[in-house]
């Protein structure tokens, strides 16, 4: 049996020397699609212009598909190649996030059709990624059922953008598993303080205070900045994470004149899911945000937080340090917007103005915090005595 075609990807040819001129030949990225091969005139150090490449054949190819509605005929690799270069302005701001995902999709579904895609098929997915580490390169921690739900959600948002542009004759249904219920957990006032308390450079050891050696504090300067704007706004870590100084297109930024923290830049679009109002800077967080934009111009900083002279990534590393010098266990990054949600709750805040300064829904505050309202069954207490 005929192996079966991975569909068009990038790879690289070894530099050699030519038989015919005897001239020695650099290394080239090529385009390979079964046994067809498309020179990109690339480099070994251009792979981001190869890639543009690609995504460049692969939409050609598909312009007028040859079986592009008959989910037998249609690789799932072409699938996820279109949907990435279609929604790519849209996912830039979770661009490494879902490269990852489309990485471990391609690893097992790349060779294979829509046709494949079965219940079977989605359960043998996510058997198979719970043994593998939650990111490449990793060792040590296994991804989670969720995060295969997650990459699979992926894969049925690929589908319905084929399928919208394609029509397929029959469009296969992604089978999920179950979504494990969100404990919403929160952290005490206390427990907030021994965090911050961390990040500025301490380390709790049975049951004092010691100070981090040397470089410590320094080190953890973005986290204490990261940690107050969770606190005090709600705001999701991506953007904090991407928070400017200056007014932006593309990414949210702060006005300190206005005391406004505006959650998107002035292009990007509100997602239906993930809301992104702006939100009024609490007192306290504006005379800390006024403090850090001084220390900031003397060095030209862009961005509200920064480490090594570079634009923060990803704080998973950082912050589970300080929660681990703060003994706290358990803790992730998004708790600190469901400690914001939890606080508004028992401040007695009314929902509609603290759900729009979170940016989430009344119905989603009020399922998930609503328990934390001091007044909360009051009626019913009273009633029953």
């Amino acid at each position: 049996m005929p192996r079966q075609s991975k569909g068009p990807r990038l790879y690289l040819r070894k530099g050699r020397i030519d038989a015919r001129s005897g001239q020695a030949l650099p290394d080239r990225w090529f385009i390979r699609d079964g046994s067809t091969e498309v020179g990109t005139g690339c480099g070994a150090e251009r792979l981001g212009e190869a890639e543009r490449q690609l995504a460049t054949y692969i939409a050609e190819k598909w312009s007028e598909p040859v079986g592009g509605s008959d989910p037998a005929k249609v690789l799932i690799a072409d699938v996820l190649a279109f949907y990435g270069q279609g929604k790519a302005d849209k996912l830039k701001s979770d661009a490494a996030t879902m490269k990852g995902f489309v990485a471990h999709l391609l690893g097992w579904w790349g060779g294979r059709r829509l046709s494949d895609i079965k219940r079977t098929t989605c359960e043998q997915y996510v058997a198979h990624r719970i043994q593998q580490p939650i990111r490449h390169g990793e060792t040590g921690r296994t991804a989670s059922s969720q995060t295969a739900r997650r990459e699979l959600e992926v894969l049925s948002a690929a589908i319905g953008y084929w399928d919208s542009e394609h029509h397929l004759a029959r469009r296969p249904l992604v089978v999920l598993p179950t979504k494990a219920e969100s404990n919403r957990d929160a952290l005490t006032r206390t427990e907030a303080a021994r965090l911050l308390k961390a990040a500025r450079g301490n380390r709790l050891v049975k049951g004092k205070w010691e100070r981090l050696p040397e470089a410590g504090p320094a080190n953890r300067r973005h986290m204490a900045r990261f940690i107050l704007i969770g606190l005090y706004t709600g705001s999701r870590s991506d953007v904090i994470k991407r928070l400017h100084w200056v007014e932006s297109l593309t990414d949210p930024w702060v006005d300190l004149d206005k005391g406004v923290i505006y959650r998107r830049g002035r292009d990007e679009t509100e997602s239906r899911t993930k809301r992104r109002p702006l939100v009024k800077l609490p007192r306290k967080l504006a005379a800390h945000m006024r403090r850090w934009q001084d220390m900031d111009k003397i060095d030209h900083r862009a961005t509200v937080l920064h480490h090594g002279g570079r634009q923060i990534g990803s704080v998973r590393k950082g912050f589970a340090g300080c929660v681990a010098d703060a003994d706290l266990a358990g803790v992730s990054p998004h708790w600190l917007r469901h400690t914001a949600a939890t606080w508004l709750m028992e401040g007695s805040v009314d929902p509609w103005e603290a759900a729009g300064y979170l940016g989430m829904t009344v119905q989603t505050l009020e399922k998930h915090y609503g328990h934390h309202r001091p007044d909360h069954q009051a009626a019913a207490r009273k009633a029953l005595g």
